[in-house]
């Protein structure tokens, strides 16, 4: 994926869910540089709570979090009226390797997984993937 249009995120709202902070922050600049309008939580109930506050466009979702996992996070979303946000489309993120994890997580509620560490492109492409932004069509 080519992500040359640094506009290719503007004005997609994205919620980032990651207990760490710095994951979190590298995450959230990623985003930022291509100029998606982020919200970052550091816990699942956190992010819960961001859901019922704003209209949202894409999640982007750490597996692996006290009290509440991504999983459990994601149940959660999908359990919610479609006025509330049961389907936004979500993108997991974990240091777990593909398989099992994978399939744990779409089966979930994910329509995306990938392994920390994330390439840059990678991230780009996929958060745009999933809110149906295709690079030689970005957002007006």
């Amino acid at each position: 994926m080519q992500t040359e249009d640094l506009a290719l995120l503007s004005g997609l709202k994205v919620l980032i869910v990651d207990d760490e902070p710095g994951a979190l922050d590298v995450t959230k600049r990623m985003l930022s540089f291509y100029q998606a309008n982020v919200i970052v939580c550091l816990s699942a109930a956190e992010g819960l709570k961001q859901l019922q506050a704003h209209s949202l466009d894409v999640i982007v979702s750490d597996i692996i979090m006290p009290h509440m996992d991504g999983y459990q996070f994601i149940q959660a979303v999908r359990n919610f009226s479609p006025d509330k946000g049961s389907d936004i489309p979500a993108v997991a993120l974990s240091v777990l390797s593909e398989g099992e994890a994978q399939v744990k997580a779409i089966d979930a509620g994910f329509q995306k997984y990938l392994c920390k560490p994330i390439r840059f492109a990678t991230l780009i492409g996929t958060v745009a993937g999933v809110a149906g932004i295709n690079p030689g069509n970005a957002r007006q």
